[in-house]
């Protein structure tokens, strides 16, 4: 009997009002959980403003990709991956591989490329120019996104 009333008193004091903060979060979720539809032009376009974006803020404060704390905690905050792709760096999957050959044998600029059928990446070179005019390439700028990043990222 006790324990039919104290359920009584607790099912009665539930009023099940949410409050503005509880529904702002639930509308947030729902708008997550909608299907969007985005072409693939508009991935692209949305991967190449996110990334430039990134790449400014990377040039900005660490061009030669040495700071690893900082493009750590960049890399944490925005929920992407940032290397800095060089010849020498291990474990590179095959599409980073052309890529760094392309942009050895001649000055390319940024690029997106598909990495299977869940993820982006996003290149930028970095060069050093030498007093003659001629550039030497050095490393690239290379952030990786998810797809669902950049489709939940379009509004």
């Amino acid at each position: 009997m006790r324990y039919l009333i104290i359920l009584g008193v607790m099912v009665s004091s539930c009023t099940g009002t949410l409050t503005d903060e509880q529904r702002k979060k639930m509308k947030e979720n729902m708008a997550q959980g909608e299907i969007k539809k985005v072409t693939e032009s508009e991935i692209t376009d949305a991967t190449y403003t996110w990334g430039r974006k990134l790449a400014a803020a990377i040039e900005k404060k660490d061009r030669l990709l040495t700071n690893n704390a900082f493009l750590d905690s960049l890399a944490q905050a925005e929920g992407v991956q940032i290397v800095a792709l060089q010849t020498s760096t291990e474990g590179l999957r095959a599409i980073e591989k052309q890529l760094l050959e392309a942009y050895t044998t001649s000055a390319g600029g940024e690029n997106v490329q598909k990495m299977g059928s869940d993820s982006l990446l996003y290149t930028k070179p970095v060069f050093r120019e030498h007093p003659d005019g001629s550039t030497e390439f050095l490393k690239a700028i290379a952030i990786r996104f998810t797809r669902k990043q950049i489709v939940l990222s379009i509004k």
